[in-house]
């Protein structure tokens, strides 16, 4: 009701309709800024759990599973990401790592900060393994 007041009072007059076109394009901009943010940062989040899982991964293809977490914790925190959890077995490592995202606009409308995180997996593929094929056709004499 007061925007019809507003606009039939201020006739032929266009600033005031240009002034509230422009707040809310500023407000809808920031809204895109704030989710482009997330996106950029799921992107580095997924770099640093895969750089992590391929780094332990590699460590345990030399056998040597005993610094695998250690690690995958300094890969994920030379991308700035905090690495949440790590688990391996003979032939597999999962890497999960977060971060946290402040935001321009939504941060105000949250108390607290947004958290984006990523989870990778990392097959090793050992020589002596059936992918190879190398047992098939070896032979072995003594």
């Amino acid at each position: 009701m007061l925007l019809k007041f507003l606009i039939l009072r201020s006739r032929g007059n266009i600033s005031f309709i240009s002034a509230v076109i422009l707040v809310i394009l500023s407000i809808l901009f920031l809204v895109v800024f704030d989710l482009c943010r997330i996106f950029i940062v799921r992107e580095e989040t997924k770099k640093a759990s895969d750089a992590a899982s391929l780094a332990a991964a590699q460590n345990l293809l030399f056998f040597d599973s005993s610094k695998c977490c250690e690690i995958a914790g300094r890969v994920a925190e030379l991308n700035n990401c905090k690495m949440v959890d790590c688990s391996f077995d003979y032939d597999c490592v999962t890497v999960e790592v977060k971060k946290n995202i402040n935001f321009a606009v939504l941060g105000g409308l949250m108390k607290e900060s947004g958290t984006v995180s990523s989870e990778s997996r990392a097959k090793v593929l050992y020589p002596w393994d059936e992918y190879f094929g190398y047992c098939d056709y070896y032979k072995f004499s003594y």
